[in-house]
């Protein structure tokens, strides 16, 4: 399970800076632009992964405050939000690659958002981690298209070739 997480983890990594790299071509007015997305734009969209992720990994490790809402803004602009991002998926590598086999076998327990306190597999969980990025960036992809931008390939095989 460990080497599958790690492969993971890089590859989000990877896939979120050939978004972002992307995205860095959007006007200001046209990357904030409501398109009727879940999250509205491709700024809400991206704001969002990160949220999910610092979430969960406040969760899995402890540290770090966690998101007070799921559309918590948590940067306005999206260079410092890009910063957030590859900061948030080197931690992402680190706590997977410190994790060894009995950890990614045992439970987390944890409090939700509406403060209820649940527990699921640790290995459960990372697969949501991983799973809800990528749901999202196909989103914000998606958004890229509609605006007439190029969108980068993102699925995992190119990573794998990469």
């Amino acid at each position: 399970m460990k080497a599958h997480f790690e492969t993971f983890a890089r590859y989000n990594a990877w896939a979120n800076q050939r978004l972002y790299t992307a995205v860095a071509e959007v006007p200001d007015a046209q990357y904030h632009e409501d398109r009727g997305a879940f999250f509205g734009s491709v700024h809400g969209t991206l704001n969002h992964i990160l949220v999910g992720d610092r979430a969960w990994l406040t969760r899995i490790t402890g540290e770090g405050t966690p998101p007070a809402s799921l559309d918590q803004i948590l940067c306005e602009g999206f260079a410092t939000l890009r910063q957030a991002r590859t900061a948030e998926d080197d931690r992402i590598v680190r706590v997977v690659g410190g994790m060894d086999e009995a950890r990614l076998a045992g439970t987390l327990k944890y409090r939700n958002m509406r403060g209820e306190d649940m527990e699921q597999p640790l290995a459960q969980v990372l697969a949501h981690v991983f799973n809800h990025q990528t749901h999202h960036r196909g989103q914000a992809h998606t958004l890229l298209s509609q605006m007439g931008y190029e969108a980068p390939p993102l699925d995992l095989v190119y990573f794998l070739r990469d």
